[in-house]
Parts: C-alpha cells; sequence; structure tokens
C-alpha cells in the first residue's frame, strides 16, 4: 500500500512500474493533495504580514480548511487502492457465484465514489483559493496560480476516474445519477477556475 509514509521516490517507482496502483486515482488525489499543500504555504506566508492583520480572521480558518483537505485527499490516496484491490478481488470469484453477485455492487460503487469525493475535495479547494485570492500575500499569488490549476487538473482527473467506472453499473438510473453529479461538480470547479485565474494575474500585473 503506497501512502504518505512512502517517500516520493517510490511512489514514483510504484507509479511507474508494471502494476495497477498506485494507478491514475492514486496519483491524483496526490496532485490535489499538493494544491491543498500549496495553498497552505500562500496562507502561511500571509499570516501575520504586515498589511494584512485585517484579514487573519480570513487566513486561519484557511489554513485549518486546506490542513484537512490535505490529510483527506491522501487518505482518498490508500482508498483508492483499496478499492481497486477489493474489485480485482471480486473479479477473480466465478462469474456464476452468490458471493460475486453479491459483492460486486459494492466494490463497483467504491471505484466510483472514492474519485467523486477526490473531485468534490478538489472543489472545496478551489473555493477557498477563490476567497483568499482578493488579500493573500502579494508576493506568493504565482504560488496560488500553481496550487489553483492542480486543484482544477485533480477535479478533471478524479472525473476521468468516475466515468471510467460508470459503465459497470447496471442501472441505468444509477449511472444517469453519479454523471449528473460529476457534471455539476465540473461544471463548479470550471466557473471557479475562470473566476481565480484572472484575478490572480490581474492582482500580478497591477502588482498589488
Amino acid at each position: 500500500m503506497y501512502d504518505e509514509t512512502k517517500t516520493i521516490w517510490e511512489f514514483l517507482e510504484a507509479t511507474a512500474a508494471r502494476q495497477p496502483t498506485p494507478g491514475g486515482g492514486s496519483v491524483t488525489a496526490l496532485v490535489g493533495a499538493l494544491a491543498a499543500a500549496s495553498g497552505e504555504m500562500v496562507v502561511n506566508y500571509s499570516l501575520g504580514k504586515k498589511g494584512l492583520e485585517a484579514f487573519a480572521g480570513e487566513l486561519k480558518p484557511a489554513l485549518a480548511e486546506l490542513a484537512r483537505a490535505r490529510q483527506l485527499l491522501l487518505q482518498l490516496m490508500v482508498e483508492d487502492q483499496l478499492a481497486y484491490e477489493a474489485m480485482t478481488a471480486v473479479r477473480k470469484l466465478p462469474a456464476d457465484s452468490e458471493e460475486r453477485r453479491q459483492k460486486m455492487p459494492a466494490a463497483q460503487l467504491a471505484c466510483i465514489r472514492v474519485p467523486e469525493m477526490i473531485a468534490a475535495t478538489g472543489v472545496c479547494v478551489l473555493e477557498r483559493f477563490d476567497r483568499l485570492v482578493n488579500f493573500a500575500n502579494p508576493w506568493l499569488l504565482s504560488d496560488l496560480a500553481v496550487a489553483a490549476d492542480l486543484a482544477m487538473a485533480t477535479i478533471r482527473c478524479a472525473i476521468y476516474s468516475v466515468r471510467a467506472n460508470l459503465g459497470d453499473l447496471a442501472e441505468a438510473e444509477d449511472r444517469r445519477a453519479i454523471e449528473t453529479r460529476v457534471g455539476q461538480i465540473l461544471n463548479r470547479a470550471v466557473m471557479l477556475i475562470q473566476s481565480v485565474t484572472p484575478r490572480i494575474w490581474d492582482r500580478i500585473n497591477l502588482g498589488t
């Protein structure tokens, strides 16, 4: 299992290897955690900075929220691997067995719910960045731009994983409901990134 206790080198080697995990879902969650961590850095350099004292009431909750998002995304990085392993185990059961019939729906849903949670968490991170843009430390605005783009990539890639697994669901109604949810998540993310990025660069270009 590849989690936060592994080195960067170990995770990259495992990702590059001919083995199923860590795969796209785990990589996506890790990117999301990096987005949150980069946002935390921006907040840490904003807290206590001269001229930004009035924003401490916004910055302190932002720091706590981004830290929670980072930890959740690292947890989801592990859960993605567990979901894949559970699905693999179910698929090895005899096709006509009662055990497979009973276990398959939960395994399928786990492979959808985990990346859906990754995407939803990415939106929460972007929403926090949207509130930070106007008063974050100006020297860290390019870092905030990087964090925002990483969060957007997290959301898009997580939704890829959701959609890749939708075809396994037997019920068309379930597929439509999930597609609607992730479509709403993506639409929200697009609105946010289109709000965040231009405002960051406006501040950078104005030197404020």
